[in-house]
């Protein structure tokens, strides 16, 4: 109950998410049923009790503190405050397993920035939940139209070394919305305590 309470909580989220460069998608079916069994994923959840895993950890080392670049807490400031982190940036050593925050159909992989093919995108749509989760920062191992459980392998962390050379901690940056596009907070989304370990 607190998980869901949790979750409520973050539906006051504000902004809509944008789009992202050459990204490819696939449509979801909202009635769908995923057929893909809980199994063993780190720290999920199942939300609707129905022994699948809805919510899980992409990675559990951590959240990136303050850097050259500033804080991977969200609601961060950016840009010298004109903007917020949309995200929450979690501690990812390149080459780590990545895995899915929530389940459902990925519904978009492309590139987080045009011309840097390595640094991807995976957008997992839930049709249970309505929910939409982006992980950036990714060498994805799914193809749109994948249907995805939470836990589940879905790429490896890539090295942001060469874009932020002033030295930004290695990281994955995910994001969630509500099906109305309002930003939602992991923390507020995503069970309470990952396990310390991942790799």
């Amino acid at each position: 109950m607190a998980v869901i309470a949790a979750i409520a909580v973050g539906l006051a989220g504000g902004a809509a998410l944008g789009g992202r460069a050459e990204a490819v998608t696939a449509p979801v079916p909202h009635s769908q049923s995923l057929a893909a069994p809980a199994g063993d994923t780190p720290d999920g959840v199942d939300l609707d009790q129905d022994g699948r895993t809805d919510l899980a950890w992409p990675q559990t080392l951590g959240q990136r503190g303050e850097d050259a670049y500033g804080s991977g807490a969200f609601g961060a400031s950016r840009d010298g405050g004109r903007r917020r982190h949309n995200g929450l940036d979690l501690v990812a050593p390149v080459g780590a397993p990545i895995r899915a925050p929530i389940s459902g159909i990925v519904t978009r992989v492309g590139q987080a920035y045009a011309g840097e093919p390595e640094l991807q995108f995976v957008e997992i749509t839930s049709p249970t939940t309505r929910y939409s989760a982006r992980v950036f920062y990714v060498g994805s191992s799914r193809a749109p139209g994948a249907q995805v459980t939470a836990g589940e392998i879905i790429g490896r962390a890539q090295d942001l070394g060469r874009r932020y050379a002033s030295g930004m901690t290695n990281h994955v940056h995910v994001e969630f919305a509500n099906h109305r596009g309002a930003v939602l907070d992991p923390l507020a989304v995503l069970p309470a305590s990952p396990r310390s370990a991942d790799t």
